[in-house]
């Protein structure tokens, strides 16, 4: 029990130490963008919609169904996806934040920030070194968030957008559980991220 309060609060530690770095980019980004000269987007072009529901795939923008308010130069996704089964449980929340950097005719160049939180329950299995054929089932418990940062590209056809993110991004996972024996993996990783998203524009 006390490893698994130890482990939480390592999890919430980790977890305010990366909305701040997350807080000071989108506050970087957004005082370099301003101090330029900016690039309002044109309301009136066609297939240019403020509003849009579809759903999201993404290392560090979110997964599963997706609203995303876009009005001109800044804007906002926020996804959710809830899974359950028997042997498993999964839900991940996720919200990205647009800020266009310049459009063409065909589409926008535009720069994001992502987090993301995830939870999943899942059922695992201990096998006996002596007794080949004994086995006894564990529920391991795993925490995480996602946060990344990066250029992306929108673009959208007829009454469907499409949102390509790339940058780069951090995953952290804390797993716990309260078999003694359980085969436990945190994982600590920085790497390049991506994803695309799909909304039907209203």
């Amino acid at each position: 029990m006390l490893q698994v309060i130890l482990k939480t609060n390592k999890m919430k530690n980790v977890i305010k130490y990366l909305l701040v770095i997350f807080t000071a980019l989108s506050t970087q980004a957004a005082v370099a963008q301003n101090a330029s000269t900016t690039n309002e987007v044109d309301t009136d072009r066609k297939n240019y919609s403020k509003h849009g529901i579809g759903a999201v795939l993404s290392s560090s923008n979110g997964k599963g169904l997706a609203y995303r308010y876009w009005p001109k130069n800044f804007g906002v996704q926020v996804s959710f996806v809830p899974y359950a089964s028997n042997s498993e449980q999964y839900y991940n929340g996720g919200i990205t934040f647009y800020q266009r950097l310049k459009s063409y005719s065909v589409g926008d160049l535009f720069l994001h920030a992502g987090v993301e939180y995830q939870y999943q329950q899942n059922e695992r299995y201990y096998y006996d070194t002596y007794f080949s054929s004994y086995y006894q089932s564990y529920e391991v418990m795993s925490n995480g968030v996602n946060i990344g940062f990066g250029p992306g590209y929108h673009f959208a056809l007829k009454s469907v957008s499409f949102d390509c993110f790339f940058g780069y991004g951090a995953y952290i996972r804390d797993e716990s559980s309260t078999f003694v024996g359980a085969d436990l993996n945190d994982r600590r990783i920085m790497t390049v991220s991506g994803g695309i998203a799909v909304f039907l524009n209203l």
